[in-house]
């Protein structure tokens, strides 16, 4: 995440990819994404917290990331965060030994036992 939304190098990917008549229609009932659906993983770390009690700023990246890849037809999509990077080293740690356990929790669930090694 970066000033609350996307970074400029992801913002440019999305602007090539997310094209009229290559990747999406215009229908009467607005845009209808022309690809398969199929799972999109998207890892985010934030040096701020964006969710939950502890939260200090807020999250524009998450909807805004869910709304351009269902204009497309990605509506399987999954995020896996760290958030407080420029907090105390402890903090991150926590942050970190969070963000992996719900990696390997959910690789493990799709069969991927071997996805999950050397994540620390």
């Amino acid at each position: 995440m970066h000033n609350l939304s996307v970074p400029s190098s992801l913002k440019a990917w999305i602007d090539h990819v997310v094209r009229a008549r290559r990747t999406f229609t215009m229908t009467s009932a607005g845009k209808k994404g022309m690809l398969h659906d199929r799972p999109v993983y998207i890892a985010v770390a934030s040096g701020g917290r964006f969710s939950g009690a502890n939260a200090h700023q807020p999250d524009f990246l998450t909807s805004y990331l869910k709304t351009i890849l269902a204009s497309i037809g990605l509506c399987d999509v999954r995020f896996f965060t760290i958030e407080g990077t420029g907090g105390r080293a402890e903090s991150v740690e926590v942050s970190r030994r969070i963000a992996n356990q719900e990696l390997t929790r959910h690789f493990k669930s799709l069969g991927l036992k071997h996805a999950c090694e050397n994540l620390d």
